[in-house]
């Protein structure tokens, strides 16, 4: 077998036409990949299992071929996402872990370090639980999607729950939140992969909330093996660090300029966004941002 490149958190072996993957000392992420698998099996957005062996922690999927990405990649990922999310619904319920709802606590401290006025944005972060029972991804990053000329397909499910599929239709105007990459999807495809998700799941919604989540999660600066609980975001107000494409500071810069533009949804959160954007572009230095698709090889 032929041991390729994964994560800090699995070992994955290419074998003929098969994948072997094993998760590395987390039981509870090998769950809810094995159940997410099977939860999708019929939408044919994931490989099929061919064996499992729970003890091991190990499984034996079908290998998904994938063609390079085309330049308007994002409409079939979006699409993708939109009848993967439709796997699931109410009566699923318990199957997999309910999606998380941020706490903004950490975030308005981070303001407040900072010294940036918060005004009455705080009536705009009492988020709730949206009801919805979509079949999340967890992590629906470049190199976790494969393409061919039938469309997107996604692998890697460790992170896999029911809540609002528009948290991950908005990864393409957020950047990518829980990424190694960040990478801003120009305009015209951004709307174009949006509208392809609506007329997919036949409903269309506001997105603006659920990037103005992304914004105030700090866990979302580092890489998921580092995500313990540490309050990243109280970190950056002192330090800096890269993670591959750019640095903490400079991921919190894209999603606050991002937020700020949502002057008629979210006015207040708009303002806070903006006067935290002007902060940060005083006091610490501008990241760059590409537009251009690259993923952890």
């Amino acid at each position: 077998m032929e041991l390729l490149d994964s994560s800090q958190r699995s070992n994955v072996w290419a074998d003929g036409d098969r994948i072997v993957k094993q998760v590395i000392g987390d039981a509870v992420a090998f769950a809810r990949e094995i159940t997410a698998l099977r939860l999708a099996e019929h939408t044919g957005m994931v490989p099929r299992i061919l064996d499992v062996d729970e003890d091991a922690r190990t499984v034996v999927l079908e290998r998904l071929r994938s063609d390079p990405p085309r330049e308007d990649w994002v409409i079939d990922y979006a699409r993708g996402l939109a009848r993967l999310h439709a796997a699931t619904g109410p009566e699923h319920a318990g199957a997999l872990p309910r999606q998380q709802i941020p706490d903004p606590t950490p975030f308005l401290r981070f303001v407040r370090a900072l010294d940036v006025e918060i005004g009455d944005a705080e009536d705009e972060l009492a988020f709730e639980d949206t009801g919805k029972f979509d079949l999340l991804h967890g992590d629906p990053c470049p190199g976790n999607d494969m393409y061919t000329d039938a469309g997107a397909r996604f692998v890697d499910l460790e992170g896999a729950a029911l809540g609002d599929g528009i948290s991950e239709l908005v990864y393409l105007g957020m950047g990518f939140p829980t990424c190694a990459t960040v990478t801003e999807t120009p305009r015209d495809l951004r709307e174009a992969a949006e509208q392809a998700y609506f007329e997919e799941r036949g409903f269309s919604g506001g997105l603006e909330e659920a990037c103005v989540r992304w914004l105030v999660q700090g866990d979302t600066l580092v890489q998921r093996f580092d995500r313990d609980g540490t309050d990243h975001l109280a970190r950056v107000v002192d330090e800096d660090w890269f993670w591959y494409s750019t640095t903490a500071r400079g991921r919190l810069m894209f999603r606050a300029r991002v937020v700020a533009a949502f002057t008629e949804t979210h006015p207040k959160m708009s303002a806070l966004a903006r006067r935290l954007h002007e902060r940060m572009s005083r006091i610490w230095e501008p990241q760059p941002i590409g537009t251009v698709r690259t993923h952890v090889s």
